[in-house]
């Protein structure tokens, strides 16, 4: 046998590296072999991302540079913009009709569908936009790039939306500067259980007082989170959250000396903000189902704007994707409730 196999002779004998040993396929069936060369073209990919990311992640005060830069570019609500808005609201408020639900959307009679559609899109691409900015996501495959956007997208929207939320009058801001009051959008017990949910966990980040380097950071790690189901390459995800994490570890640290439990109370707050995008969703559903048309009008402009971002030209998503992903903190909370359903435009 050893002399119809010497490939075999010569490793038992030492005279022949294992390693080195040529190998053929023989009578391996066509797909399998596909099976096995696609494996190992993705180990070696897989091996390249790697020292790609260990070059983009290990130089911290980079990373954080980074991803504040990504969060400046791509954010309409940082401190000092918000900070301007709010008083304004609060000296001169110019309040919303009881019937409005969305400060992405405060005045639906009031606009054309383009309009509403340009300013949502808009919004929702700054998020996409920064995904795409924070380091290492580009080196994601496009599958995982999409779940964790479809997953992340209305916990980082929700977190940069926080600030215009203004306990002091119990109103929200819209992005127009009108006023939109707490008890105006209280159409009914469901509707009134999600927006005093909403209004809760407002207070409690906005209490925070967490800079812009801070929200930065922390919409990152909302949106870079491992444990989302369907993720593939989940070691190359889990090395970028825990760099992103240490990087907030260090902002918080420099901010807050006197402060060494911040950090936990920050992070505790992910919990409650995947519960309220559960609740959010909820209410989508009812009422996609009960106004699809006009939702997949609304958002067909989203769609577009969407494809068309300079950070997004490595992943595509379909229509009924987009109408999952593309959600605003308070969209549809008076959708199945409020008796002016069929005036009301979904944000």
């Amino acid at each position: 046998m050893s002399e119809e196999l010497p490939i075999l002779k010569g490793i038992l004998k030492g005279v022949v590296s294992y390693h080195n040993a040529p190998v053929r396929f023989g009578r391996v069936p066509k797909r399998e072999k596909a099976r096995i060369l696609a494996a190992m073209q993705q180990s070696t990919q897989n091996r390249g991302n790697q020292r790609a990311l260990a070059t983009e992640l290990d130089d911290q005060p980079r990373l954080l540079a980074a991803v504040l830069r990504a969060h400046m570019e791509t954010c309409e609500f940082t401190r000092e913009k918000v900070t301007s808005m709010r008083q304004r609201a609060r000296d001169c408020p110019s309040y919303s009709m009881p019937t409005l639900a969305c400060p992405l959307n405060p005045a639906p009679e009031l606009q054309s569908e383009q309009e509403f559609s340009q300013r949502f899109a808009h919004v929702i691409r700054g998020v996409i936009d920064f995904a795409g900015m924070i380091p290492g996501f580009q080196l994601l495959t496009q599958d995982d790039k999409f779940t964790l956007l479809k997953a992340g997208l209305f916990d980082a929207l929700f977190v940069r939306l926080i600030c215009m939320f203004d306990t002091q009058i119990n109103s929200i801001i819209c992005l127009n500067g009108q006023v939109m009051r707490r008890d105006a959008i209280q159409n009914g017990a469901n509707a009134r259980f999600l927006v005093d949910s909403t209004f809760n966990f407002a207070e409690r980040m906005n209490s925070m007082n967490l800079t812009d380097a801070e929200i930065g950071l922390f919409c990152a790690i909302v949106l870079i989170t491992p444990d989302r189901p369907g993720l593939r390459n989940v070691e190359l995800i889990e090395r970028m959250y825990s760099k992103l994490k240490c990087c907030l570890q260090s902002i918080v640290s420099q901010n807050r000396p006197d402060k060494p439990e911040f950090m936990q109370e920050l992070l505790r707050t992910m919990p409650d903000l995947r519960t309220l995008s559960t609740l959010h969703t909820e209410k989508l559903v009812v009422f996609r189902t009960e106004h699809k048309e006009m939702l997949r009008q609304q958002m067909w402009n989203a769609e577009e704007e969407l494809a068309k971002s300079p950070n997004s030209n490595t992943w595509s998503c379909d229509g009924n994707n987009v109408e999952d992903a593309a959600k605003s903190p308070m969209g549809s909370v008076s959708s199945t409730e409020s008796a002016e359903t069929s005036e009301y435009s979904h944000s």
